[in-house]
């Protein structure tokens, strides 16, 4: 079987700028056109402030009246009270819009292609090293990526002043204009041998930050938690963090080393270049070659043309990693489906359900895994046929029913329901024929019903959550509530809620699954916490469930899977035994071994209970 493409798209800067107006534009129009409006009033702000003392000058050097004086000094400074307002307001909504708009519309896009993308990209090392960076653009430091069209803006600004004093300062003398363009040249050069080594070292670090924030994860876990405390681990645990840090630190120190020699040499350049045409603007004055009015402009200009050419030179430093982030967060949230998202083939109508699955060939290997963990699986699963899946660990259990599922795709071979493709199949519709229960029974914050239903209040059906509850007995538990089904889950959100025991959970887990009654039904190991009695009692109650679905149990208690139609052990990632108990017991193979090693156990721990002294 082919596999699909999962080579994520490529991205130009150009296609970024495009993006981030886009983005903007479709959040807040209202962003764009301040930004538009503090272009012109950045440009208009110091241009009016270098023209006035040249016009105060020039009308009294011609010896103006007041009539002439008042209005033309007058009109500017109002002119420039009003600029500096608009200039001051569009600088405030750029400075605390632009940011926060691009990271709420991310971090959005983000929640919706983390709940919608393929589960198996959850588990590639790729995907999660994609995203990696794109998490450290997002959220870490100033996140440039977020303020394109901020950064745009000041790209903007600054070039079209420079332009602006340019042509006055050639206009007075193309020299200065020449030396000014000259120092210009080696800060570009500097300043982009710091953009090259940033780029180059980029993965370094991201990939060093992401560690980081895993081990963030391990240290904030409360299920960690206890073992770090009770085995004295923190003193360790620290020590990994920070060399770990240290690591991420001296990276990002040789970075700052790059950026602060390419700002020294920008600021000698400055220093060099101001002086040389200081010196020529008091020589051509001396010497009567350019008025007073002039010769004040044309030194303001010098001066803030140093300002316009250093702010070109950083905002186009920052609209290119700015960029380079950006590809890195689109790079993540375009990160392609493997699945069918599209139109599918029909799902099995009333009288072809419950299902029968078949593989052909399947193997699968995890991404930058040495050997496969399924190789070449031949198996039918019968329409209503309940098998157990048995095997120790690693043994590829829980492949093999992610791979039932439609969360993998195999590397090869294929799966078919019902005789057609599991890829034929729209990948949402599919899921919608399986109940699931995991060994790792997660709560929503919300509430019992909720949790039952998997739906918000308005579309739970209250009377079947609670069949579903006096189904699997946690009626009792509900009952005993004051909020009775309406009580929430997950005290690490509500304050109020309440918490399940194991044996609890794995009841409501169960609920959920009889809520969806779907027609083939998945247990991986739900009651891996409990005794082996209560396991026994618990999966005996789900065959009775689930009478008339196609189930498959998994257990590494091999006991507790006795009434099922078929046992299926799995062993070094392929199917060395087939049948039922007596007929695994008969063949006297890996089966019947690991079974009597468990009855023996199980019969010593019993004895020991009877001669235990009271």
């Amino acid at each position: 079987m082919d596999q699909p493409n999962n080579t994520p798209k490529v991205h130009t800067l150009w296609a970024s700028i495009i993006h981030s107006l886009s983005i903007c534009w479709n959040t807040r129009k209202s962003l764009l056109i301040m930004c538009a409006i503090a272009v012109l009033m950045r440009v208009a702000l110091p241009y009016m402030g270098i023209l006035m003392p040249k016009i105060v000058l020039d009308q009294i050097a011609a010896q103006a009246g007041s009539r002439q004086f008042i209005p033309a000094v007058g009109g500017i400074a109002l002119l420039l009270v009003l600029v500096n307002f608009l200039k001051a307001f569009t600088d405030s909504v750029l400075h605390n819009g632009i940011g926060t708009a691009g990271i709420n519309t991310f971090l959005i896009v983000q929640f919706k292609k983390w709940m919608e993308m393929d589960y198996e990209l959850m588990e590639d090392p790729t995907f999660r090293k994609a995203q990696a960076k794109a998490d450290k653009a997002m959220l870490f430091s100033y996140a440039p990526a977020m303020n394109i069209p901020r950064t745009l803006a000041e790209l903007l600004s600054n070039s079209i002043s420079f332009l602006l004093y340019a042509w006055e300062i050639g206009s007075i003398h193309p020299l200065i204009l020449l030396l000014l363009l000259l120092s210009a040249a080696v800060n570009w050069l500097m300043l982009r041998r710091a953009r090259e080594y940033m780029s180059s070292t980029r993965d370094i670090r991201s990939g060093l930050f992401g560690k980081l924030m895993v081990l963030n994860d391990i240290l904030r876990d409360p299920g960690a938690a206890k073992d770090v405390r009770l085995f004295g681990a923190s003193g360790w645990l620290s020590g990994i963090y920070r060399a770990q840090y240290a690591a991420y630190l001296k990276e990002e120190r040789k970075l700052l080393s790059k950026n602060m020699h390419a700002q020294l040499a920008n600021t000698l350049m400055i220093l060099l270049r101001d002086g040389a045409s200081y010196a020529f603007l008091i020589w051509l004055v001396l010497n009567s070659r350019m008025t007073l009015g002039n010769f004040v402009f044309v030194f303001a200009a010098i001066g803030s043309l140093a300002d316009w050419v250093s702010g070109i030179l950083a905002a186009a430093s920052d609209l290119h990693r700015a960029c380079i982030e950006l590809v890195d967060i689109r790079v993540a949230l375009d990160y392609p489906d493997q699945m069918n998202i599209g139109p599918g083939i029909p799902l099995p109508s009333k009288e072809e359900l419950p299902p029968s699955i078949e593989f052909h060939g399947v193997s699968y290997t995890y991404p930058e895994a040495d050997r496969p963990a399924l190789s070449s699986i031949n198996l039918t699963i019968g329409a209503g046929e309940r098998i157990a899946v048995v095997g120790a660990n690693g043994a590829g259990k829980t492949t093999l029913v992610k791979l039932i599922c439609g969360l993998y795709t195999p590397t090869e071979g294929e799966v078919l329901l019902n005789g057609n493709p599991v890829g034929a199949y729209n990948r949402d519709e599919y899921y919608t024929l399986f109940s699931t229960v995991f060994q790792d029974i997660h709560m929503l914050s919300a509430s019992i019903a909720e949790n039952i239903s998997q739906k918000p209040p308005s579309q739970t059906d209250r009377e079947k959550v609670s069949r579903c509850l006096e189904l699997t007995g946690l009626i009792e538990k509900t009952d005993s509530l004051p909020d009775k089904e309406d009580s929430l889950l997950v005290r690490a959100v509500h304050a109020d809620a309440i918490e399940l025991s194991g044996g609890e959970r794995q009841k409501l887990a169960m609920s959920r699954a009889l809520y969806k009654d779907a027609p083939v039904i998945v247990l991986d190991e739900p009651t891996a916490a409990l005794d082996p009695i209560a396991e026994n009692e618990a999966y005996q109650r789900y065959a009775e469930l689930t009478e008339g679905k196609t189930s498959v149990y998994i257990s590494h208690r091999l006991a507790s899977t006795r009434f099922c139609d078929r046992i299926l052990l799995l062993d070094g990632s392929v199917v060395a035994e087939v049948g039922t108990h007596d007929e695994l017991m008969a063949l006297d193979g890996i089966y019947a071994r690991m079974f009597r090693v468990q009855a023996s156990y199980y019969q010593e721990q019993e004895y020991n209970k009877e001669e235990a002294p009271v």
